[in-house]
């Protein structure tokens, strides 16, 4: 059977298990043939899963929830890091004594900036600090070249990416995450399917996650092959900055995958209480399989 498989942005080491399982013919060996697909946008998975073009997308639970579709659900979670904000020592400085903060993102939206703005009110509230003069500015990902070329922060950050590509740049940074202001961490990726699919080919999605899962393994204890893989597969060479990237983000896999519905209610709760999405604990619910 033929699956494609719609990325949230495009392919990075956070997409490790889906490589393994082509490169070590697991899927073939379940008689599926998968196709990972690149996106245009960040949200054209739930677009695509909608008008059932494609089987499975992978995508931040933040937007499971924000963008609730009856028909959409979770199959669970097999991705997490730390991120939220990185600012620069002088960027922080600025934050803390009220001058004008510009933060590069590579998303700006009502819903994105909403969070930016509180985990850094939270973070000044803390300090008994105030700043109103925040200003995010839609950019591209390469994060720690705009913080290089003069912003003071980056918003939409990853500890396995801007953490490690900041430290080996030997740029001095100040973190704000997520959780350091008690906002429940979205920095991970869950599986997202159509419930129309998932009730036909229940057999089918349990497959898909036991050959992940055997995938996450392989990764876990092998880090020489982590990385030829994925350099194989991207057509890409070789870089101290991605063997490293490659290096943190294989131990941050979930095996087996972890129970979506149990993990994100706080984070439910988090979006309504903030006005980012109504939905109500039985629409929650129902998100699951």
């Amino acid at each position: 059977m033929k699956i494609k498989l719609a990325l949230e942005w495009f392919i990075n080491p956070d997409h490790l298990p889906f490589i393994v399982g082509l490169d070590k013919g697991l899927y073939k060996k379940n008689n599926i043939e998968l196709e990972i697909i690149e996106p245009e946008g960040h949200y054209d998975g739930f677009k695509e899963l909608a008008q059932n073009n494609i089987q499975l997308a992978t995508n931040e639970p933040l937007h499971l929830i924000e963008k609730y579709q009856k028909n959409i659900c979770s199959i669970g979670n097999f991705f997490e890091t730390n991120g939220g904000i990185i600012f620069t020592t002088k960027g922080y400085e600025n934050l803390v004594n009220g001058k004008e903060i510009k933060i590069t993102s590579p998303v700006s939206n009502p819903v994105t900036d909403k969070i930016a703005n509180d985990i850094i009110q939270r973070h000044l509230n803390k300090i008994n600090k105030t700043n109103k003069n925040i200003k995010i500015v839609a950019n591209d990902f390469y994060h720690i070249k705009h913080l290089k070329a003069g912003f003071d922060a980056a918003w939409l950050c990853f500890e396995n990416f801007e953490g490690v590509e900041s430290k080996l740049e030997g740029l001095k940074v100040k973190k704000l995450y997520l959780e350091d202001v008690q906002i429940p961490n979205f920095c991970a990726l869950d599986v997202f399917v159509s419930k129309t699919f998932a009730n036909s080919n229940k057999n089918l999605i349990d497959d898909f996650k036991s050959m992940a899962q055997e995938s996450i393994k392989i990764l876990s204890r092998d880090l020489d092959y982590s990385k030829s893989s994925y350099y194989a597969y991207t057509k890409t060479k070789p870089s101290p900055l991605m063997d490293n990237i490659i290096k943190d983000t294989i131990h941050r896999f979930k095996n087996p995958f972890d129970n979506s519905k149990n993990k994100w209610k706080n984070l439910h709760q988090y979006v309504v209480t903030q006005k980012i999405s109504d939905i109500s604990d039985l629409q929650y619910e129902d998100m699951f399989v």
